[in-house]
């Protein structure tokens, strides 16, 4: 049974501002991360607090955030955990200052001036929902829309990005409610996290966003597209998606393995029809080099150990060192 988000209910109607902090995890392009936060500094409308959690990155990441960003918080986590692991870091430490909000932000994106106070005031107005999504574009081209929330699409069954080809039209500001969202930008809710959890730490890339979509829904908490909080995304700088390269194919393998076990029940997106379609697609899309290391990453997500998502503030997230509290 969902737990009733009482903290930011009385908050609102009370008067008093919630706390609202930012996080963005940084794995190298050090000048994405700065760009990030100024963006996030520069924000209008609500007081957020700014937290860069630095994922071990091989470039002077830090050493930037330090000296361009002085608004933010930094810690490292001292060793690459991936975006699930990374992340719990970083929104754990963000509840244990108090937070009521969590705004969670891929390091390769730029937000509009409003966009935080659109999203915490669609949180407010909508205390049923957990995860508030806002409207991300492209950066090079920003009027189209890269991800509007996502959707199942029975055939071939796999869940599908909300986006358009060319410029924004409307299309998906009428139904504000979603079946499934990207994790690269989201405002969660303290009383969500505290009842679902953190993200599962057993995807080290991809899957997480569906794995929590799930989660959120089967607990009874809506998730929201906030179409009027825009930002703009790079787009996979990190991941190398599209490229030639094992880590990501390999992982998005045993990532799709992972999911499909842990939620079998969900037959359409982790059944055979759903890994033939993820076959055919690298086939279709001329990546067959990804083949080898797709299957051998199935492998290995079909023998790993699951391990259910972490609680916040129960110890069950990584350890990190604080370089500027």
């Amino acid at each position: 049974m969902k737990q009733t988000a009482t903290t930011n209910q009385q908050k609102s109607g009370s008067g008093t501002a919630p706390a609202v902090w930012a996080v963005t995890l940084g794995f190298n392009n050090a000048q994405d991360s700065v760009d990030c936060l100024k963006s996030l500094v520069a924000n209008e409308g609500v007081d957020c607090s700014l937290l860069f959690a630095d994922n071990a990155s091989l470039d002077d990441s830090v050493a930037r955030v330090l000296a361009d960003v002085p608004a933010a918080r930094v810690i490292q986590t001292g060793a690459n955990l991936g975006f699930s692991r990374g992340f719990n870091v970083g929104i754990d430490y963000c509840l244990a200052q108090g937070a009521d909000y969590v705004f969670m932000v891929n390091n390769d994106t730029v937000l509009a001036p409003d966009c935080l106070a659109r999203l915490v005031e669609d949180a407010q107005a909508h205390p049923e929902a957990g995860i508030f999504a806002p409207k991300i574009f492209y950066f090079d081209h920003p009027r189209t829309i890269w991800s509007a929330g996502s959707r199942f699409r029975p055939f071939p069954p796999a869940v599908v990005m909300r986006k358009t080809t060319g410029d924004d039209d409307g299309r998906f500001d009428r139904d504000p409610r979603l079946e499934y969202t990207t994790t690269c930008a989201l405002l969660l809710s303290r009383a969500f996290l505290e009842q679902v959890g953190l993200m599962d730490r057993d995807y080290f890339i991809l899957f997480d966003d569906y794995d929590w979509s799930v989660r959120a829904r089967d607990q009874g908490w809506g998730i929201r597209l906030v179409p009027d909080a825009h930002l703009w995304h790079k787009v996979s700088k990190s991941t190398g998606v599209g490229t030639r390269s094992p880590f990501f194919w390999t992982n998005y393998g045993k990532s799709a393995a992972l999911f499909f076990r842990k939620h079998a029940r969900h037959r359409w997106l982790t059944g055979w029809p759903h890994l033939a379609y993820l076959l055919a697609r690298i086939v279709a899309e001329r990546t067959h080099f990804g083949l080898v290391p797709f299957w051998k990453g199935w492998r290995e997500g079909r023998r790993a150990e699951l391990h259910a998502p972490p609680r916040p503030g129960h110890g069950e997230t990584d350890p990190f060192t604080e370089i500027r509290g």
